[in-house]
């Protein structure tokens, strides 16, 4: 019987170099499959919080005007843009409506918006006093007020509001939201 010439010292079983190659290859897909996933996990969640932010600061606009409107009085004079018999005004901006209401305090109130460095920003006047109640990183594009104050009714506003994020892409959010808010006062006060 003739003997076998391998030597299997140095013929052992292992992989080629194409195994090598494709073993690589699939590593890689699978790597920048992950990494896209991942990516688009990370985007998601910057737009939830995106949403969430503008959702948060619009909340926070209806609570602040919801408190002076619902409790709004008759002007009686003394409010340039007021009516004497009435408690809200509407007028026409530059960027949406203006309203003009005298609040329980008997100060003259107008809520309007303004360009803040490009930002279009929800502005307070309290008589010599103003300020933005609306964040920088929160652009209101969208602002007005339909106001129903029939003589033997209650008085109510239907607010209209549109606002998105500023910033990237990535985190750009956009929403509308309306409500309407009555006076306390029902009838002739």
């Amino acid at each position: 019987m003739k003997k076998n010439s391998y030597n299997f010292k140095y013929n052992k079983p292992g992989i080629t170099l194409i195994e090598v190659i494709v073993s690589t290859a699939l590593f890689v897909v699978i790597m920048l499959a992950m990494t896209q996933i991942f990516k688009m996990m990370f985007d998601y969640q910057r737009q939830a919080i995106a949403t969430q932010n503008v959702q948060e600061n619009m909340k926070y606009f209806f609570e602040v005007i919801s408190k002076e409107m619902r409790t709004a009085i008759r002007a009686g004079g003394g409010c340039d843009h007021l009516p004497a018999n009435a408690r809200f005004n509407v007028t026409e901006g530059t960027y949406g409506d203006i309203l003009y209401l005298k609040n329980y305090h008997d100060e003259c109130v107008t809520y309007s918006l303004a360009d803040d460095n490009g930002v279009i920003r929800f502005k307070v006047e309290r008589g010599d006093d103003s300020d933005y109640i609306s964040p920088s990183k929160i652009d209101i594009s969208d602002l007005s007020f339909i106001v129903n104050e029939d003589v033997g009714n209650q008085a109510f506003i239907t607010v209209n509001m549109g606002a998105h994020s500023v910033g990237r892409e990535a985190q750009y959010s956009q929403m509308y939201l309306q409500t309407t808010i009555t006076s306390r006062y029902y009838r002739a006060n």
